[in-house]
C-alpha cells in the first residue's frame, strides 16, 4: 500500500515527493542511530520496542539539548505580524502574570499540533482553516449488556460502519483488524481506523450511526451455518452456553452475549436447538449489529482533522504560499493519519522539510 493511502486528509496531496524527503526508513534510521528501537506490526503500524511513548520524548528532548536547542515553556505566543523590514515581530505573554514581550524572527515555523492557538496564529498571517474536527476516538455504543463485557478482545473482526442520509460507497468505512469491548463501547485498530476515515462524517450525523460486524471475517455465512449444524450434531447434550464451536474463536463471554440476545435458554442443549435459531446465531456472527451512539468518553481523540488548508502551502518546501518566510508542519496543517506512527510520520517529515528548507534561506541570505 503506498504511504498517502493512511492518510484521510491529505491522502491526494501526499503522493508526490513529499514523504521521499525524509521516509518511514528515515525515521527508523535516525531513532536507531539514537538508542531507540522501532518495531512495525502486521497492519503497518510502528512502535517504539518499549511500547512506551516517553522513550520518544526522551530521545527527541535529549537531542535538542546536546544541540543547543531552547525551549521555552510557560510562554504563549498571542499575536504575530510581519513589519516593513519583512521579519516577524512574535508578541509572547508569560505565564502566570501575563507579562508580555515581542520577539523577532526572520523565519517562522508554525508546528503547534492540534492546539486551537496555531490556527488563531496562522490566520493572523493570513492564511484560512479547515474547521478541526476529532478523529481517532473510539465509539460508544447503546448496549448495557455488551458494556459488562469490557476487556474482551477479538483478534480479526470485519467492520462496517453505516450513517444516516450517507449515500454514497466509501470503501475505506469497512475495515478489518483487531477489536476490543470497552466499558462504553469499542476500541482497537479497527475502530480507531474507522473513526479517522469518518471522522467529519460521524461530526455532521451527531456520532449516530450503525456499526455492522463480522466476526469471522474469513468464513462464509454458509460455512457458518455447516460448522453450527456439526457442532450441534456432535454436542447434542452439552448446553449452548457453555461450548461455541472452537473454528469462530469466540471469547466464552461474548459467545454467551450472543446466544441471550437471540432470545435462547442459556441452559439450552444443542440437540433442542432449531434450525431456526442456527439460523440467526450465524447471522449473528456475521453480520451482529450494534447502535452507535458517540463516540468515546474521556475526550480520548487523538489527533484532529482539519487545519491550514494544503492548498495554501508549497509541500516541496513547506513554506506559505500567502506570507514568506513562514512555515508549517505537522498536524496543524490539515493533514491526519490512521493509527499506528503515521501521524507522526507527518510531523517528522514535514519538520525535516521545513527545517532543511529555512537552513537553504538562511545560509543563502547570510
Amino acid at each position: 500500500m503506498i504511504l498517502a493511502d493512511h492518510y484521510p486528509r491529505g491522502n491526494r496531496e501526499l503522493r508526490g515527493s513529499y514523504f521521499k524527503a525524509h521516509g518511514p526508513k528515515d525515521t527508523v534510521t535516525w531513532f536507531s542511530c539514537h538508542g531507540v528501537q522501532l518495531k512495525t506490526e502486521e497492519d503497518g503500524r510502528m512502535f517504539p520496542v518499549s511500547d512506551s511513548s516517553s522513550t520518544i520524548v526522551d530521545c527527541l528532548l535529549s537531542e535538542a539539548h546536546k544541540n543547543g536547542v531552547l525551549l521555552e515553556s510557560g510562554r504563549i505566543a498571542t499575536q504575530i505580524s510581519c513589519n516593513d523590514n519583512g521579519r516577524f515581530d512574535i508578541v509572547v505573554a508569560k505565564a502566570p502574570d501575563n507579562l508580555k514581550q515581542t520577539i523577532q524572527a526572520d523565519y517562522l515555523l508554525i508546528a503547534t499540533g492540534g492546539c486551537r492557538q496555531g490556527y488563531v496564529l496562522a490566520v493572523q498571517l493570513g492564511h484560512t482553516i479547515v474547521e478541526p474536527r476529532p478523529s481517532l476516538f473510539t465509539f460508544k455504543i447503546k448496549d448495557s449488556d455488551l458494556n459488562k463485557l469490557a476487556g474482551v478482545s477479538f483478534s480479526r473482526v470485519r467492520a462496517k460502519l453505516k450513517l444516516p442520509n450517507l449515500q454514497k460507497s466509501i470503501p475505506q468505512l469497512t475495515q478489518v483488524g483487531p477489536m476490543l469491548v470497552t466499558h462504553w463501547g469499542f476500541s482497537g485498530p479497527v475502530i480507531l481506523r474507522l473513526s479517522a476515515w469518518a471522522a467529519r462524517l460521524l461530526f455532521s450525523s451527531a456520532y449516530q450511526g450503525t456499526l455492522l460486524v463480522d466476526f469471522v471475517p474469513d468464513l462464509h455465512v454458509d460455512d457458518v451455518k455447516n460448522i453450527l449444524l456439526n457442532h450441534k450434531r456432535k454436542y447434542k447434550k452439552q448446553k449452548l452456553q457453555n461450548l461455541a464451536p472452537p473454528e469462530f474463536h469466540l471469547p466464552k463471554r461474548f459467545w454467551q452475549y450472543l446466544v441471550e440476545h437471540q432470545g435462547l435458554d442459556k441452559n439450552t442443549l444443542w440437540a433442542s436447538v432449531s434450525h431456526h435459531s442456527l439460523q440467526l446465531l450465524a447471522s449473528s456472527i456475521k453480520y451482529c449489529s450494534f447502535d452507535l451512539s458517540g463516540k468515546g468518553e474521556f475526550k480520548d481523540e487523538f489527533v484532529t482533522a482539519g487545519g491550514v488548508p494544503l492548498s495554501e502551502i508549497n509541500l516541496n518546501t513547506m513554506e506559505s504560499r500567502i506570507c514568506p518566510n513562514l512555515f508549517f508542519a505537522g498536524e496543524v496543517i490539515n493533514v491526519d493519519g490512521i493509527t499506528g506512527g503515521f501521524n507522526f510520520q507527518n510531523a517528522w517529515t514535514g519538520g525535516y522539510i521545513a527545517g532543511t528548507s529555512i537552513a537553504k534561506s538562511a545560509l543563502s541570505h547570510s
